[in-house]
């Protein structure tokens, strides 16, 4: 074979290894794309089931919606599809190690998000009932299979102190085990079936940092007494449904109807104490809300400046730093801070 046919041959194989490419939708490439999702209204069901529901209480219908915001995300992608999305303003284009961080499995992402879910329902009561001056206990919700509380706490245990103070919100064991190093062991005050215990818990490693203590619990916050407070949105939800959850459980555990029988949306996490935090995809959020019809959007007080970047149209975008400040504009539409 003459030299400049090798050479036209091997030129040629990028070209028809990208046209294969390019022609099988069965060759995925490492990106995914992100745009705007589904709403969910807390206060409404979410696949047959009653999204927020508050027992023992007396909670007040509502006219209004209070709309949970969601990222959508596609990949198992063609090079095809990946760059239409590229092309298509309301979608972002990402790494897939942006989606499913390197070194973990699915199942490892599915377990990690649980826990996330978890905590995020349990600092939205917890932060609801502060909001509405009501005591709570905090307890075991899940335990990671291998975890060190494997064998030691049980789900549904009251936890009640650890190293003798008092855990008041998820917030306080967290930070607890944060201050310790893997090895290091823990005292838990708890309580099981009724019966005051006190465990001893050696703490392992964090799954995303070896030298981080890792405990290995989700947790929930319930009022204390009859009222219990239940969540279905699992799958759905995450860290940044803390805010609307927060403000479905302050609406069914308080008289009238803070929609006032508005389209409300919006997003933020939010800790036990209230407050607010910043979330990714604001923009997509923003997009997908008005197109729903909302409007007023709540936005987290750190996401104003991204937020002003999307196409709002005539919905109102509320800064909110706070469980309280969100209430209030809630409360008194006119009277709320916007962004800008």
């Amino acid at each position: 074979m003459h030299r400049r046919t090798r050479t036209l041959l091997v030129g040629a194989a990028p070209i028809v290894a990208l046209a294969a490419v390019l022609s099988s939708p069965s060759v995925p490439v490492p990106f995914a794309a992100e745009g705007p999702g589904p709403l969910f209204d807390v206060l409404g069901e979410i696949d047959g089931d009653e999204a927020v529901v508050v027992t023992g209480g007396d909670p007040d219908p509502s006219e209004g919606e209070l709309n949970m915001t969601t990222v959508a995300v596609s990949h198992n992608l063609s090079l095809a599809q990946a760059m239409g999305m590229w092309a298509d303003p309301n979608q972002k284009v990402v790494p897939i190690e942006a989606i499913f961080p390197p070194g973990l499995s699915r199942e490892d992402v599915n377990e990690r998000n649980a826990l996330m879910f978890s905590d995020s329902e349990a600092n939205a009561t917890a932060s609801a009932l502060r909001q509405l001056g009501l005591p709570i206990e905090v307890t075991v919700a899940m335990i990671t299979e291998g975890a060190a509380a494997e064998g030691v706490l049980e789900e549904g245990d009251v936890l009640v102190a650890v190293d003798g103070e008092e855990i008041d919100r998820p917030e306080t064991l967290q930070a607890a085990v944060v201050g310790h190093a893997p090895g290091d062991r823990v005292t838990l005050d708890i309580v099981r079936d009724g019966e005051e215990k006190q465990v001893e818990v050696e703490l392992g490693s964090h799954p995303d940092d070896d030298d981080a203590a890792f405990l290995g619990i989700g947790m929930a916050a319930q009022p204390e007494g009859d009222v219990e407070v239940e969540y279905h949105v699992s799958g759905v939800g995450g860290p940044s449904a803390g805010l609307m959850l927060s403000l479905a459980v302050v609406d069914k555990l308080s008289p009238g109807d803070l929609t006032g029988g508005r389209t409300i949306a919006g997003t933020g996490s939010i800790d036990g104490v209230g407050v607010v935090g910043p979330i990714g995809g604001i923009t997509h959020k923003i997009a997908a809300a008005r197109a729903g019809g909302a409007e007023m959007f709540l936005v987290p007080a750190d996401n104003c400046s991204e937020a002003l970047t999307a196409d709002a149209g005539d919905m109102k975008l509320v800064s909110v730093g706070t469980l309280g400040d969100a209430v209030e504009a809630l409360d008194d539409p006119d009277a709320a801070p916007t962004c800008g």
